[in-house]
């Protein structure tokens, strides 16, 4: 384990928990670094992912380190079904250092976040775009066997 960093285990798993409950509204969880970056927590969770994308691409956002956890629905006409992603924000400016260590202090997360159909790194905007994780997901599901367009 990183030395210094800990994770508020209680509050991400009960995020956690929120986001893969097929019932729950809840499409997304954001883990940031708190307590002078001792401390990785829950930042926001909730149904509308372009909050997330609001965060970091703010100017807060060029600093910001943070993991996410989201919902999706994938599929073709014939079926449809919810598939999760990891999402690691690293920002632009953030100093090399934090980054390196970012690298270890991941591990944590994905010990409580296990299920995952794509693991996405990302340090610009466009990367983080719901279009290009739809993609993404899309590719790693395998054959899509609707009747096409």
């Amino acid at each position: 384990m990183p030395k210094g960093v800990i994770v508020d285990e209680e509050a991400v798993m009960a995020g956690y928990a929120d986001v893969r409950d097929d019932e729950s509204e809840t499409k997304f969880l954001m883990l940031t670094y708190q307590d002078e970056n001792t401390k990785i927590g829950v930042s926001k969770s909730g149904a509308d992912y372009s909050e997330v994308l609001t965060d970091l691409g703010g100017e807060e956002g060029e600093s910001l380190r943070a993991y996410v956890y989201l919902r999706v629905v994938t599929g073709d006409e014939m079926s449809k079904r919810h598939k999760f992603v990891l999402l690691t924000w690293c920002g632009p400016s953030v100093p090399a250092l934090k980054k390196a260590k970012m690298s270890l202090e991941k591990t944590l997360v994905k010990n409580l976040m296990r299920s995952f159909a794509v693991e996405i790194q990302a340090s610009e905007l466009e990367e983080m775009a719901l279009d290009n994780i739809m993609d993404l997901v899309r590719k790693s599901g395998g054959a899509n066997y609707g009747p096409g367009k």
